[in-house]
Order: C-alpha cells, then sequence, then structure tokens
C-alpha cells in the first residue's frame, strides 16, 4: 500500500507554519494552563534520595462533604499501598502552620518522615501507630514512613496543603 504524501509535507517550516503552531499553542495555554505551582511540584518530588520506594494512592473519601466550617476545622486523608495504610487528619494551627495527626494500618513503631519545602520535620509513630507532627508549612508536603524489618520505605503521594 502506497501512502500519499501531502503537498510540502517535506519542506521546512515556513511562516504561516509557525503562526499556525503559536496560535495552537496560545488556544491550549488559554484553555487548559499549566498549574503555577507545577515546576515546584515536580522538583519537590524528585529531590527523594531513597529510591526503592513504595508510593501509596489516596483512597477516595465518597459520601463526605466538606464544608468550609469543616475544612477549618481539619480534614481527613488516607493512603493506601501494599503494605501499609495511613490515615492523616490536616487541621491548622495557630501562627498559619498545620498540624498533621497520623495512624498507621497495621499499627507499629516507624520513624516518620514529614517532607516540606522547607526541610523535613520527622517523629516516630507509637506502638498503636499513631503520630503527630506539629509546625508543617503550607505547601507540598509527603509523608515518608521508614518502615522497621523491611528495606522499603513507604510514601504518601506529594500533596499541596
Amino acid at each position: 500500500m502506497t501512502t500519499v504524501e501531502p503537498p510540502g509535507a517535506n519542506e521546512p517550516l515556513d511562516e504561516l507554519d509557525f503562526r499556525l503552531l503559536t496560535g495552537l499553542r496560545e488556544l491550549w495555554e488559554d484553555a487548559d494552563p499549566m498549574p503555577a505551582t507545577l515546576v515546584e511540584q515536580i522538583r519537590f518530588a524528585i529531590q527523594l534520595e531513597d529510591v526503592d520506594l513504595e508510593v501509596m494512592r489516596i483512597r477516595e473519601q465518597e459520601g463526605i462533604a466538606v464544608t468550609r466550617s469543616a475544612a477549618e476545622q481539619g480534614r481527613l486523608i488516607t493512603f493506601d499501598s501494599e503494605s501499609l495504610t495511613i490515615m492523616v487528619n490536616v487541621s491548622p494551627e495557630p501562627g498559619g502552620t498545620i498540624r498533621l495527626d497520623g495512624w498507621l494500618t497495621p499499627p507499629a513503631e516507624h520513624p516518620i518522615e514529614v517532607r516540606t519545602a522547607t526541610g523535613p520535620l520527622t517523629t516516630t509513630s507509637d506502638a498503636e501507630g499513631r503520630f503527630a507532627v506539629s509546625g508543617v508549612p503550607h505547601g507540598m508536603v509527603q509523608v515518608l514512613v521508614r518502615t522497621l524489618g523491611r528495606s522499603r520505605t513507604v510514601s504518601t503521594p506529594a500533596i499541596e496543603l
């Protein structure tokens, strides 16, 4: 079967081509602009030193309506992976920072690292799997659980708080 190419298909782009491509780019920039924080999110996500990660998924919270007053009191986010579930309550603190109260399932003591754009915050979960981290700044956040007895670190996706 022979393919027929349109006239000019093998010629270099000309001024009309560039004007059409510019118009197409502008159309997509207006219709679906790049998020303002995309570059920051990408840089944040690739800064992890530990390449042997088990990345968790955010579990959809079906049937939960979040009102303004409920959001001011806190919100609950659940992350799942094959080996671990983390439930995190996000609450505002005086002074503009955030407090994270978390629960691990199965419960156990594990080192916890909360990655932020200003640096990591660390704690350890107790035997029941509970942990709390205060003073978390707004912005990109990622929770890492360095599970004891396993070489693999479990990580939430980076999320904006």
